[in-house]
């Protein structure tokens, strides 16, 4: 059975599966983004009623400004820091009314009142006190002791500070949370300060604007002022962390934010005032009806997964049955390999291929014997082995040979050189030279015929024509000529091409290829790259060859006498009177010069040169001129052995001369104080005419033999001369002459001085180097 759990069931069903998850993945992306829209929505909504709040209380902070703006501008109450200390009770009184009749300007004022630093005196709306009693027993500020008024609201220069006040744990929970503005009087004074103008702010009024922004209840709003410091806190809250901060730099925005493990929706806004507010709503509170609706969603897609799942199941097993039937089918009543394929449709594909590989195996099979049969019929035919009974049509056909044409004729290619083609000596590229050559022939020849092998470096190709007419030899010619000339130009091979002549029936094939045989053997006197016809040679008769004997002598001498261009001469007359006419048959041109290398061979023997020293690779002379491809070929191996021995003829009679001359250069040298001594004595001394002996001295040399005998004489002199008692007439007696006067002549025309002045100088010398 096929390896199941690769099966392509399970392929199938995953695709369907596959498809399946494409709307479902395209629903998780839409509800990602609808998500995200949300979110966004959501921040937006809350930012604008953020903005909407904001301008709510700007435009109330704008009349709180008014409101203090009015009350510092109040004659009634610039007086009472102008006047004498006599006469500001009245004025007290006239700033209660005057603060009286202010008091209903705006409703988001809670309460306010004017504090008089000097006299530590507090003057509100309705009463004028101590500030100790104000602020202790009247009108105390909610979480904030007397103490903490004067240090953070009745001391210093204000204008619009805000102090937020808190109520105490002790405290009434009736009392107003209210937030404290301050501002210095006179207006604009900054040091000689009088007053502070106090504005309490209903805290609540401000927490009722904000609980129209969505979410409130569930998260927490803050408002701080232009100093950054909160003013207002929906908790208990009047400290943001320094991260918080750093995200509310901006002006206005929103963004997410993770505040102790949760994330927050953070939106904010800056008002005229400098006022900031921060709106914090937890995520989760925004997304809970977002998240509802995922898990439902979450439910569905499981559900739909599931169904869908079943759904591919079912739809991949009814994709699946005709391929499980098909695969059953295909492999019934066969064994599955070890190495099973990975699933069904590897199988049918494996199976598929299998037979058509096994198709194409025996094809080729058939194909592969096909051309050995072929090529093993065509030599027994050229041979002359084939029975008339084997050349019937179905023979043929059964073979792939079509033989339509009554004419037969045979061409033979011979490559005679293919070493510019060939990489390297070896059978590979020679059976490459064969392939080419095969291919090639094949190609030219088309239905006119079939190509074969014969021999190594020999194809012969048979040629089926319709008649033996003129213009069908003419046709053949023509083919090889542009087979040859593609050969060559291409492929760079010398080829000799041999035809036969044209013969009815096919069994004349036989004879064809025996006329070719014939022809190619005149390769030899023709020479190598060369097309031979039979019809050209089949009626030559000659039965002899030119090859006097006074030749013969002639060209022993010259090899004797070492005369190279005297036998190369003669060589060429010989090769041009037998070979020029070319009517010699290849047989006489062997004998010729088979008898040529006999002439040879016979001087080597008389001039006894060893023959192992000129043999080319110590191969045998004779093999060399029998494995000619051609006469030239022929001509040429007997020059280079003539070459040899002319050269040796030279070497042999140099090697004599220089022993020669060695040999009178001894002579000269112990014989120069004879007076007898001269070129002619020299001579009959050795044999030899006295010009020959001065022409082989100065070759040798390059200085006459005279000139040489005075050197030696001259140069003994002078050492004589040195020797103390001896007269000129002795050292030249001593040198060889018979008498001084020769001797000083002598002396003086090689010297320039005399032989007695020469002692002289000598004798100055050896004084001066005793000095």
């Amino acid at each position: 059975m096929l390896l199941r759990r690769k099966s392509i069931f399970l392929t199938l069903w995953l695709s369907y599966i596959l498809i399946l998850l494409i709307p479902v993945t395209g629903t998780f992306i839409l509800y990602t983004n609808m998500e995200k829209s949300m979110v966004e929505n959501a921040n937006r909504s809350n930012l604008a009623m953020l903005e909407q709040a904001r301008q709510i209380v700007d435009k109330n902070l704008q009349e709180i400004e008014q409101l203090g703006i009015q009350i510092a501008t109040q004659p009634k109450l610039q007086t009472l820091w102008t006047i004498k200390d006599s006469e500001k009770y009245i004025q007290y009184e006239e700033a209660v009314r005057a603060l009286r009749t202010i008091r209903n300007g705006t409703p988001f004022i809670d309460d306010f009142y004017v504090y008089l630093r000097d006299e530590d005196a507090v003057i509100s709306p309705i009463l004028k006190t101590d500030a100790p009693t104000f602020f202790t027993k009247l009108y105390p500020l909610p979480g904030k002791n007397l103490e903490h008024v004067r240090t953070e609201l009745l001391t210093g220069y204000h204008y619009l500070t805000y102090l937020p006040t808190s109520p105490s744990s002790t405290a009434d929970p009736a009392t107003k949370n209210v937030i404290a503005s301050a501002i210095s009087l006179p207006l604009g004074e900054t040091s000689n300060i009088k007053g502070t103008i106090v504005m309490l702010i209903n805290e609540q009024q401000i927490l009722d604007l904000l609980k129209g922004i969505q979410w409130v209840d569930n998260g927490t709003m803050f408002i701080l002022d232009e100093k950054g410091q909160v003013i207002i806190s929906t908790s208990n809250t009047y400290k943001l962390s320094p991260s918080l901060l750093a995200e509310t730099q901006n002006s206005n925005g929103y963004e997410t934010y993770n505040a102790d493990g949760t994330t927050q929706m953070l939106s904010f806004t800056t008002g005229a005032s400098g006022w900031k507010y921060i709106s914090l709503v937890p995520k989760s509170v925004v997304l809970e009806r977002v998240n509802e609706m995922k898990t439902w969603a979450i439910y569905l897609i499981i559900l739909v997964v599931a169904a869908g799942s079943a759904a591919a199941y079912w739809m991949a097993y009814r994709s699946y049955s005709p391929i499980r039937d098909l695969v059953y089918a295909i492999n019934k009543g066969k064994s599955v390999p070890r190495n099973s394929p990975s699933n069904e449709y590897d199988f049918i594909r494996n199976s598929i291929a299998a037979s058509v590989a096994e198709g194409k195996a025996l094809e080729q099979q058939l194909a592969g014997h096909l051309p050995v049969v072929r090529a093993n019929f065509l030599t027994r035919l050229l041979k002359g082995d084939v029975e008339q009974t084997e050349l019937t049509g179905d023979s043929l056909a059964f073979m792939g040979i079509r033989l339509p044409h009554p004419y037969v004729s045979v061409i033979i290619l011979e490559v005679d050189e293919s070493r510019d083609f060939r990489i390297a000596e070896n059978d590979r590229d020679r059976a490459l030279v064969r392939f080419i050559l095969f291919n090639l022939s094949s190609e030219f020849v088309g239905d006119s015929g079939y190509v074969t092998e014969t021999d190594n470096n020999r194809l012969a190709l048979l040629l089926n024509v319709p008649d033996a007419s003129e213009e069908t030899i003419q046709s053949r010619d023509r083919l090889i000529a542009e087979l040859k000339g593609v050969i060559e130009d291409r492929f760079r091979m010398k080829i000799t091409v041999a035809t036969s002549s044209l013969h009815l029936g096919r069994l004349e094939a036989s004879r064809c290829y025996s006329e070719a045989l014939n022809a190619l053997d005149y390769r030899i006197i023709h020479g190598i790259n060369t097309v031979i016809h039979y019809d050209e040679i089949r009626y030559m008769e000659r039965t002899y060859y030119h090859y006097p004997m006074e030749m013969e002598a002639q060209i022993m001498n010259c090899l004797k006498s070492g005369d190279y261009e005297g036998v190369e001469r003669l060589l060429n007359e010989l090769y041009q009177h037998n070979m020029g006419s070319r009517d010699t048959t290849p047989e006489l041109g062997k004998l010729l010069f088979l008898n040529l290398l006999g002439t040879v061979l016979k001087v080597t023997s008389a001039l006894k040169i060893d023959e192992k020293q000129w043999q080319e690779d110590n191969s045998d002379p004779v093999k060399l001129i029998i494995n000619s491809t051609s006469a030239e070929d022929m001509l040429k191996k007997v020059k280079e052995l003539c070459l040899y021995i002319c050269n040796s003829v030279q070497e042999a009679r140099s090697e004599q001369h220089e022993r020669w001359q060695e040999r009178m250069k001894l002579y000269i040298d112990e014989h120069y104080g004879d007076h007898s001594l001269s070129l002619t004595s020299i001579a009959d001394h050795f044999g030899m005419t006295p010009q020959y002996v001065s022409g082989l001295f100065k070759r040798q040399y390059g200085i006459n033999l005279t000139d040489y005998m005075i050197e030696v004489r001259m140069k003994e002199a002078k050492r004589l001369l040195e020797v103390p008692g001896m007269t000129v007439l002795q050292v030249a007696q001593g040198v060889g002459y018979s008498t001084d006067i020769g001797f000083i002549r002598v002396f003086k025309k090689i010297e320039g001085i005399t032989p007695g002045k020469y002692r002289d100088m000598l004798q100055r010398e050896d004084h001066l180097k005793d000095g």
